[in-house]
């Protein structure tokens, strides 16, 4: 398939393809100091019957690779002609840090994922966010950003909502049914944080969900496959393709974030993950150079064990472990 390059600056012909088709296309956004041009990726995927329109991103931290890996087999396996609506994929928009295999840009050492909606005028991550914000997210009725745990972590599967702050009651609503409808093992109430893709997209009235799925620096053949039937269930909930693809809802809900460590060590977890521990119980301890611990992470309720640290290397402010509460949606 021919790939076309575009400028983000062409407006409304960035996403635009005829109804029962595919289009592949690199999306401009800036230059960078050495002068070579830089881009995402857009697969265009528009259908031959009328419908909503829904995005899919990953690779916003260039050590993530479940969500490209799932979303590349996603656009092998529709047909146009049998698609109601629109799909726009970003496999890798995050070109430069997955080129260095890190979390963060090695152009301008920012973090995609706290900068959004951007600034076209600021350096090449915050054009980046200011691109994809205006000449793909803002298309979305329904936005689905796929993360995982990258080099240092690893997480159990959660789809997540938002609820509450700035977002309304009827986008939480509509983001928690969405959440749902991906099928996977946890719903994940997120944090507020402003800067993250989904959490500017939900305030602006998009539904949203953002997924974790694995991590260890890797792509586990089972965690791609996890994001894939996902992807498909919501596409059949929202009847965009054959129901035939419908998951069970999730109603098993995880409720809480990160422990950060205050000082620098060696980390060791000592639980599983997504195993249930009790308040008080040892969950990880850090050692000093000498092995010797420096201190010890309680458990601060009885929980599960939603992601752990897989890099033992930690400094001060790091995250080292999470444990959150269940309820049930």
């Amino acid at each position: 398939m021919t790939t076309v390059t575009i400028a983000a600056s062409s407006g409304a012909a960035v996403t635009a393809a005829a109804p029962g088709s595919r289009v592949d296309r690199l999306v401009t956004f800036a230059v960078a100091p050495d002068g070579t041009e830089q881009s995402f990726p857009l697969i265009v995927i528009r259908g031959s019957h009328e419908g909503p329109t829904m995005v899919f991103t990953a690779g916003i931290h260039g050590d993530e690779f479940e969500g490209p890996a799932a979303l590349w087999r996603l656009a092998e396996a529709l047909d146009p002609s049998q698609l109601r609506g629109t799909l726009l994929l970003v496999p890798i928009a995050n070109a430069s840090a997955f080129a260095a295999g890190m979390r963060t840009s090695p152009v301008d050492n920012e973090n995609l994922a706290r900068i959004f909606p951007g600034n076209a005028e600021g350096t090449l991550s915050h054009r980046l966010a200011d691109a994809l914000m205006r000449t793909v997210v803002e298309k979305a009725d329904i936005l689905i950003d796929s993360h995982s745990g990258g080099v240092r972590l690893a997480f159990v599967p959660v789809a997540g909502f938002y609820e509450g702050g700035d977002v309304s009651a009827a986008v939480t609503a509509r983001s928690l049914q969405i959440a749902k409808q991906m099928g996977i093992e946890y719903l994940w109430q997120l944090p507020p944080v402003n800067g993250v893709l989904s959490y500017e997209a939900a305030r602006r009235g998009i539904a949203v969900c953002g997924a974790e799925i694995g991590g260890r620096g890797n792509c586990l053949p089972e965690d791609a496959e996890n994001y894939l039937g996902a992807y498909l269930s919501v596409l059949a909930h929202q009847g965009m393709i054959d129901p035939a693809h419908k998951r069970a809802e999730t109603t098993a809900c995880l409720e809480g974030d990160w422990q950060t460590t205050p000082d620098a060590g060696y980390l060791e977890t000592v639980v599983s993950l997504g195993s249930r521990v009790g308040k008080g119980e040892t969950v990880a301890v850090l050692h000093d150079a000498l092995g010797q611990t420096i201190r010890e992470f309680p458990a601060g309720f009885d929980g599960r064990v939603m992601a752990v640290r897989h890099l033992n290397s930690v400094q001060s402010g790091d995250l080292a472990i999470c444990v959150v509460k269940e309820t049930i949606r």
